[in-house]
């Protein structure tokens, strides 16, 4: 189709959207304008993805709508993960406000797919676990196996393989009830890579040739696509047998031609070329990686890109071609600090290193080497943090699943007393919430009087401190006229007297000053010297003196005028006491800090 055509085609469609503007929700037409211009420009060799365009155009029905939503989100998953996110909204939204159970199901089964896509693992949970608790409540049992497959790969990605285990048992238990033979060729692939992930690589092997089978029997090609490659995977990665990992990758990339899965292909490609990398058969490793590399900059996949670039800068140092290998490990390693890649970016640091110290540059090769440990420091934090997450989903999950069966337990038995209960309970609720209002109401005038109390003691406070910096101004004042007067004098005797007034003046007023400051502090903060000193023994009276000025949010320039020291002091105290309480991270404010003691 040429571009007129194109330009006519979306004009047809628009003045159709113009014309049903009073049937259909303004939210539901962007969406559908989206779509069209996605068809436009994304898809012009992508039947399936202009079909259901023009369905989702076509059709008023709102059923039918989400239904072909969530297609199309299925549709463009493999290369834009973004765009099928957004298919997935939409159809959640219509599916919720038109009261439409079962594609509401799909469409949270949808957006768990789409957030883990985009390793947004909380998301994808708190959809993926709607989406069961919703099919269980209506006793739908094919959107139950859905939920279920969606929460195992969850699972999964956390690293939680026992719990994506037990999922996939239950789901195989419920397709093999059902005959299907399809889905169960799908749960043994899944049950595989749960065996592979617990280091038992004979029997995922096992499972995972059983799927293939399966897949092959009901012609399911994005099936036997998958399983070439992690078949491929296993041989890679634990068996060592590049030989036969090749194979199979080059039948998942045969076969994924056929599916329009771009990003997949890329992969394969990608995976191809590290295993003849493997088996130095060198001669096409570069055209591999580089078909590979044009795939992923036209998905703007920014990860996979720097992957890719790293392989081709190995494939340029397995080759002594030093500055091809730097020219692409650089690259690599700028992307994965543009987008905080952590493994990306050890990668191409360690290539780095290694490059430079053949070139004996050793102080890139240093600096190299510093950014590595870094990054290794970082995927460290990562996967702890990762396990962090994983126990506290488990957690979530294991409350979530008690409190349902006590409630299971409460509607058995809830029959039998339901009048005692309801009459017992009445009255327990009733008698519950009189006390915590008089409790409640007790506790905030409590919490008022003492909130006017300690702010009046502030205000109160403040007075005093422009007050004391007013006297210290003008006893200074005073000090100064007489020293200027001192000047003045004829002899030396005279000089002398007036300047040991002058500074006597000075000292007892600061003198006098601070104590009553101090003895005024104490009385509202009662507990914040002794605190600090419990907590940073090593403070001077001085700095516990700054502490107070600090904890009454006093500027530099107040602290100035109070105690006659210079900015530059003051600001060197600042940086002093902060080293002395611990306070590294930038971030962290004094006042603040010490505002909470």
């Amino acid at each position: 189709m040429s571009a007129s055509s194109y330009s006519i085609y979306l004009q047809i469609y628009m003045r159709n959207l113009i014309m049903r503007i009073r049937e259909v929700d303004l939210r539901f037409l962007l969406t559908i304008a989206f779509s069209v211009a996605l068809s436009l420009l994304y898809s012009q060799n992508n039947d399936s993805f202009d079909s259901l365009s023009k369905e989702l155009i076509q059709t008023n029905d709102e059923k039918a709508r989400a239904n072909i939503l969530i297609a199309l989100s299925a549709e463009v998953e493999g290369n834009r993960p973004e765009n099928a996110l957004t298919y997935a909204m939409s159809a959640h939204e219509i599916a919720v406000n038109h009261h439409l159970d079962k594609e509401n199901i799909l469409s949270l089964v949808r957006l768990g797919n789409c957030y883990m896509r985009l390793s947004n693992y909380r998301e994808a949970l708190i959809n993926a676990d709607q989406a069961l608790e919703l099919a269980t409540k209506l006793n739908l049992k094919d959107e139950i196996a859905k939920s279920r497959t969606i929460l195992a790969l969850i699972y999964y990605e956390l690293g939680n393989y026992e719990q994506s285990a037990k999922l996939d048992f239950e789901n195989l238990a419920y397709y093999e009830q059902v005959k299907n033979q399809k889905q169960i060729g799908v749960v043994l692939g899944n049950i595989g890579i749960d065996f592979i992930s617990q280091n038992n690589y004979e029997k995922g092997l096992e499972y995972l040739k059983k799927s293939f089978d399966i897949a092959v029997e009901t012609n399911d090609f994005r099936g036997m696509s998958y399983q070439y490659n992690n078949i491929a995977s296993l041989y890679a990665d634990y068996f060592k047998d590049y030989s036969i990992a090749l194979r199979y990758f080059k039948e998942a990339l045969k076969i994924n031609k056929k599916l329009d899965d771009k990003q997949q292909h890329g992969i394969y490609l990608m995976n191809i070329g590290n295993c003849l990398s493997k088996l130095d058969e060198n001669d096409s490793v570069l055209w591999y990686f580089q078909s590979a590399t044009r795939i992923f900059k036209g998905l703007n996949n920014t990860y996979l890109l720097s992957k890719c670039q790293s392989q081709i800068s190995s494939y340029y140092l397995k080759t002594n071609d030093l500055h091809l290998s730097i020219l692409h490990a650089d690259t690599a390693l700028q992307i994965g600090q543009k987008y905080n890649y952590h493994e990306n970016i050890k990668a191409a640091a360690e290539l780095l290193h290694k490059i430079n110290l053949i070139k004996n540059d050793t102080i890139k090769a240093y600096r190299y080497a510093i950014i590595e440990d870094e990054e290794e420091d970082s995927l460290v934090i990562l996967l702890n943090q990762k396990e962090v997450y994983k126990l506290e989903f488990q957690y979530s999950y294991e409350k979530s699943d008690k409190i349902k069966q006590i409630a299971r337990q409460k509607k058995e038995n809830l029959m039998v007393v339901i009048i005692i209960s309801l009459i017992s309970g009445l009255v327990i609720i009733l008698l519950i919430f009189s006390r915590y209002r008089i409790k409640a109401k007790s506790v905030a005038i409590e919490k008022r009087s003492i909130e006017k109390e300690l702010e009046f003691k502030n205000k109160e406070l403040t007075i005093n401190l422009l007050s004391l910096i007013k006297k210290n101004e003008m006893l200074s004042e005073i000090s100064n006229k007489m020293v200027e007067i001192g000047k003045d004098a004829k002899k030396d005797e005279t000089k002398d007297a007036i300047n040991k007034i002058s500074r006597e003046l000075r000292n007892s007023s600061d003198d006098k000053m601070m104590k009553e400051f101090s003895l005024r502090f104490q009385e509202i903060h009662s507990g914040f010297y002794e605190t600090l000193l419990h907590n940073y023994p090593e403070l001077t009276q001085n700095e516990l003196k700054l502490c107070a000025f600090l904890r009454l949010n006093m500027s530099t320039k107040d602290i100035s005028e109070l105690t006659g020291q210079r900015f530059l002091t003051i600001d060197q105290a600042r940086f002093r006491l902060r080293k002395k309480l611990g306070i590294t991270n930038s971030e962290t404010n004094l006042v603040t800090f010490l505002s909470q003691i």
